[in-house]
């Protein structure tokens, strides 16, 4: 059984300047041991939240969610908290956790990978050599035949990004060129993969709370931490 003092202060805070100074700076040390497990509780719940309801393609994303203890030192009972919560290098788990638009800082259009350019796994992150800063692009208006039909167009940047190893654009879409062969009927065949997708200006995630559902469980449990930190204080 918790002591009368402790007892005191959990039925209502406010009688805690009815105790002497040394039962203040044990109930002090006892709240912030609480906060602080509280917070550790609810980050281990908030990774297993996200590795459980989200495709995880490194480990990135569950590094950042991270919690700030609160330092051991004389506070108000009200000033006692710590925190938990997503770093900013990570801030799209925020969009996740109440559902918005995503968009690109620019204001220009997403550019969405395929599976393709992560390697065939949409589990996988995109290949090195797929970054979108990386890969080059071949324009119509650079190697378009002057008054040609819009099929010999298309053949004529086809060749072009087949011969240099780089990607075509084509309605809104990246596109890497395989295959490019002459046929015997002297025709032209090639394969298009779909490396990006870049039509949308915006995407819309649902909402997916992964935060909020790994700390209920530490909030409701907040008494009895409390008195199994005042215990180890002797109270």
């Amino acid at each position: 059984m918790p002591s009368t003092a402790v007892r005191l202060v959990i039925d209502d805070p406010e009688n805690f300047h009815l105790l002497t100074a040394d039962m203040k700076e044990q109930i002090i040390k006892g709240a912030i041991a609480t906060v602080n497990i509280q917070a550790a509780l609810a980050r281990k719940n908030a990774v297993i939240n996200v590795k459980n309801d989200f495709t995880l393609r490194n480990n990135f994303t569950v590094s950042q969610i991270q919690y700030t203890q609160m330092p051991p030192g004389r506070y108000s009972l009200a000033a006692i908290e710590s925190r938990v919560g997503i770093t900013e290098k990570a801030g799209y788990m925020a969009r996740q956790e109440s559902g918005g638009e995503r968009v690109t800082k620019s204001g220009g259009n997403l550019a969405i990978p395929t599976n393709k350019a992560r390697g065939g796994n949409k589990g996988s992150p995109v290949i090195k050599k797929l970054y979108l800063s990386k890969i080059k692009t071949v324009h119509g208006g650079n190697y378009s035949r002057k008054g040609g039909t819009h099929v010999s167009k298309l053949i004529a940047r086809a060749a072009v990004a087949a011969r240099e190893n780089i990607f075509m654009r084509l309605s809104d879409n990246i596109f890497s060129v395989r295959d490019f062969l002459k046929t015997a009927n002297g025709g032209i065949s090639f394969k298009l993969d779909l490396i990006y997708n870049i039509k949308y200006d915006k995407t819309k995630t649902p909402q997916k709370a992964w935060l909020l559902p790994a700390s209920e469980k530490p909030a409701q449990d907040v008494e009895n931490i409390f008195i199994s930190q005042m215990k180890k204080l002797g109270m």
